[in-house]
C-alpha cells in the first residue's frame, strides 16, 4: 500500500526537477532522506502532524521551519508542504526511495545488495561492483552487509538475481542434493 501512495509523489517530483539534471535530483534525494531520517529518530515531531487538535496553520509552519533548518531546496520542501497537506508524511521514507529508484533509473544504476562474513575494503567492493556491472549489462552499486554465519565467500542480490559464492551456500547445496539422491 505505501509504494502505491508513495509512486505519484515521487513522479512528479522527478517530472518538475529532472530538467535539473542529475546532480540536483541526488541533492534533492538526499535533502528529503534527511528529513525522513529526523523523522525516524523524532517519531514524535512526525506525530505532531498526525494529531487533528493540532491546527493545519502551525502544521504547515513547522514544515517550513523543517525545510529552513535543513536548508531545503524549494522543491523538496513542496513536496513536504503536499505530502502533509494530504496526511501522507508517515510514507516519506518510500517516497524517497522510489525517487531514488527513478534517478537510479535515469542513470542506468541497478542497486544490489552484497553479504559478507566480515568488512570489505572499498578495492574490494569496487572490483565486485564492476564484475557485476558487465555480468548484468548495468551500473550495479552494492550496500554492504556483514553476516558472519556465511564463514567465508559472499552473496550478491542484484534485482532478483542471486549469486550465491558463500560456504553457507555450498554447504546447504550439497545438503539438498545428498537429500535428494
Amino acid at each position: 500500500m505505501s509504494r502505491r501512495v508513495a509512486r505519484p509523489y515521487a513522479v512528479a517530483l522527478l517530472q518538475v526537477t529532472e530538467k535539473g539534471g542529475v546532480g540536483q535530483l541526488r541533492q534533492i534525494e538526499a535533502q528529503l532522506a534527511s528529513v525522513a531520517e529526523l523523522f525516524r529518530h523524532a517519531p514524535e515531531v512526525l506525530r505532531v502532524f498526525e494529531v487533528p487538535s493540532v491546527p493545519p496553520d502551525a502544521k504547515r509552519k513547522l514544515v517550513v521551519e523543517i525545510g529552513q533548518a535543513l536548508g531545503l531546496r524549494m522543491e523538496a520542501q513542496r513536496l513536504l508542504i503536499a505530502l502533509e497537506h494530504h496526511l501522507r508524511l508517515r510514507y516519506l521514507d518510500e517516497v524517497v526511495a522510489y525517487f531514488r529508484e527513478l534517478v537510479d533509473r535515469k542513470e542506468g544504476i541497478v542497486r544490489g545488495r552484497v553479504e559478507l562474513p566480515s568488512e570489505a575494503d572499498a578495492r574490494q567492493v569496487t572490483a565486485l561492483e564492476e564484475a557485476l556491472t558487465r555480468a548484468v549489462a548495468a551500473r550495479v552499486q552494492l550496500d554492504l552487509k556483514v553476516r558472519e554465519e556465511l564463514l567465508a565467500g559472499f552473496v550478491v542480490r542484484v534485482g532478483s538475481r542471486v549469486f550465491d559464492g558463500s560456504v553457507l551456500g555450498r554447504v546447504r547445496r550439497f545438503a539438498a542434493s545428498a537429500v535428494v539422491k
